[in-house]
Order: C-alpha cells, then sequence, then structure tokens
C-alpha cells in the first residue's frame, strides 16, 4: 500500500499525506486501527514520505475480519483509499489481508482458546467462533479464554496503598470491560500456569508495547512455566519502562505516534510456547508449524525500573488469546493487592 501511495504522491508532484483512521465494524468492538495506521505511516516514511497531520491528501480505511475464497481461511482484510482535503476519493488501494493467527487477535482483540497440535481448519474454526460468539472466563481479577485455560492476564491499577488488581464485567455480549479512571497507573500480570514457556505478545490501543523501545527487533516477553510477570509499562530498554496511564487522548501513547486515530480501548495478552533454540519443543506442538499458520487512552507515564534479561527464543503456535476494553465500567471493583 505504501508503495502505491508513494507512485501517486510522486505522479502529484506531492511529498506529504496525513494518515487518518482505520475502523472496524461495531460487531468487534475492536480498537486496532492505531496500530495498522502506524505500520502503514513507518511504511511510508521509511520510502521517504512525509506523514503531517495536515496534507493536500489522506490515506483512510477500515479493516474486517473475513473468510478468504482462496484459502477458506479466516483474515483481517484491510482495504484503504486516498482522500483528498475535500474528501473526494482519489484512489482506492487493493484490499491487503493478514493471515497470522496472533496478529488477528491483536487487531480484533478476540479472546480464544487455540489447540496448538490442531489441524488449521479446526484452530480456524475456534477463531471464528470466538470472534461470532466472545466469552471470556473470569475468577476473580482474572481473566482467561477459559475455565481450564492456563494463560490469564490480570490488570492492577496503582493506589495509595501500591497496585491493587482490579475486576472486569463482561457485558451482554460476552466481552470484557474495565474500568481505569483517566491519569491511573496501571501494570498488567500475564500468568502461565502451563508447563511450558510462554512466548506472550502485549498489544494496548492496538500497538506492541516494545513500539516505542530502543530495541526495535523486540517482538515477546517470556513468562517461565508456572509463574507471572507484571508489565508495569512500554518497554524503553532492558532497565526502564514508561508506565501505562490513562491519559487524554491527545497526549495519549497512541497520538504520538500517529498524526491521527480510532477511539482506542484495548488491551491484549496472546500466549504461545517457547523453548531454546536448541530444545526440543513442547510435545503437544505440531510438527513444522511454529509462529503462525500455514475517548481514553494509554499514554507514557513516569519511567519506572524494571530490570529485563535478552533471551532468544523458538515460538510456537498461539494458544491462547486473552482481551479486555478497558475505561468501560461504571464501577471499578478493587480487590486487595500490593506491589507489582
Amino acid at each position: 500500500m505504501a508503495k502505491k501511495i508513494k507512485l501517486l504522491l510522486d505522479q502529484k508532484g506531492l511529498e506529504t499525506i496525513a494518515v487518518g483512521d482505520f475502523t472496524a465494524p461495531a460487531k468487534l468492538a475492536a480498537s486496532a486501527g492505531p496500530a495498522i495506521a502506524k505500520c502503514l505511516a513507518d511504511e511510508l516514511k521509511s520510502l521517504g514520505v512525509t506523514v503531517k497531520r495536515r496534507a493536500e491528501l489522506e490515506v483512510n480505511g477500515r479493516y474486517q475480519d473475513v473468510d478468504d475464497k482462496d484459502t477458506k481461511l479466516l483474515a483481517v482484510q484491510i482495504k484503504a483509499h486516498v482522500v483528498d482535503h475535500t474528501g473526494d476519493e482519489v484512489m482506492t488501494l487493493e484490499p491487503r489481508a493478514i493471515f497470522n493467527i496472533t496478529t488477528i487477535a491483536s487487531l480484533t482483540g478476540v479472546t480464544v482458546a487455540m489447540p496448538a497440535d490442531g489441524t488449521d481448519k479446526e484452530r480456524n474454526d475456534a477463531l471464528a467462533d470466538a470472534l461470532d460468539k466472545p466469552e471470556v472466563h473470569l475468577a476473580s481479577t482474572r481473566l482467561s479464554a477459559a475455565t481450564d485455560s492456563p494463560y490469564a492476564i490480570e490488570v492492577q491499577v496503582k493506589s495509595a496503598e501500591g497496585y491493587r488488581p482490579r475486576a472486569a464485567s463482561k457485558d451482554d455480549d460476552g466481552l470484557a470491560f474495565l474500568k481505569i479512571r483517566r491519569s491511573e497507573l496501571y501494570a498488567i500480570k500475564l500468568i502461565n500456569d502451563s508447563p511450558y514457556d510462554a512466548a506472550v505478545t502485549v498489544t494496548i490501543d492496538g500497538l506492541n508495547i516494545f513500539a516505542f523501545s530502543d530495541n526495535k527487533s523486540y517482538t515477546h516477553y517470556i513468562v517461565p512455566s508456572k509463574q507471572s510477570l507484571v508489565v508495569p509499562g512500554w518497554h524503553r530498554t532492558n532497565q526502564v519502562s514508561d508506565a501505562f496511564q490513562v491519559t487524554e487522548y491527545a497526549k495519549s501513547a497512541v497520538a504520538e505516534a500517529l498524526p491521527s486515530s480510532t477511539t482506542v480501548g484495548t488491551i491484549t495478552a496472546s500466549f504461545a510456547a517457547a523453548w531454546a533454540k536448541d530444545a526440543l519443543p513442547p510435545d503437544d506442538e505440531a510438527p513444522g508449524k511454529k509462529g503462525g499458520r500455514s475517548g481514553d487512552a494509554t499514554g507514557k507515564g513516569p519511567p519506572v525500573d524494571f530490570k529485563l534479561v535478552e533471551v532468544v527464543r523458538d515460538v510456537g503456535r498461539l494458544r491462547a488469546s486473552v482481551s479486555v476494553r478497558y475505561n468501560k465500567d461504571d464501577d471499578p471493583k478493587d480487590l486487595p493487592g500490593g506491589k507489582p
């Protein structure tokens, strides 16, 4: 898409374009438009295009879940078009599709448990069912995809007494919602009760929490077997992170990354098994199936000490994805807690 836009700008003698909103169908209650817009903006910049809020032309679009006609598998389709300052369409870009299941989970904010050793069709059906009939399991402040799932998350909000777990609630559509007030700091607890180390992809407001990292190659947090990890903020270095803080949109991390964006408010953690480069994968990991298949927003709060060690791991197929929409409930529900 970026190359097609660059060609159009060259033909018109322009060097600047605005990247606008990418929206999703209401049924998804998804907030990943900023991630799509940021990716497109980054690609445009790499081609020498200047991305600014005010420009003669703007690119915007829509994303949604579709059934691919060729593969018969679920995908996220992205449609985009370029418009002028009056809103008239200048060019329609060829639709593109994303098939990686972990990316689909992050873009749609789905909560789902996946059979690691299942066929592509079995895993595809599980994902499609989760999108059509959302369901999340709530146990006190713990959110998971199923009662027997070893993977879960917990959102902890900072108070004068320290970080306290905050309970979520389910709406009539089966989606989890959590209230976090503006200016509150929060952390995300990643829980891995499985017998294997877990590679966890975390996105907030559609952005990977490594989006602002000094190391652009980082993709996952590794949570050891039978352990948990509390992530207090956007990764900057392996010593310091910027605290997660709900703030007005204009001051949010999303707004800093993009000149424009859609409504935001989804936290998603996607879990996969992980193992050392020279080690054998888990017994239930399908052979040859590493990785994919064949209002208010979160801003950057004050720096927090968060010591990490870099490791290299092979990552298996998505096993579970857990999402919670934040800043929706009227009354937050706190339980006793402590330090993150």
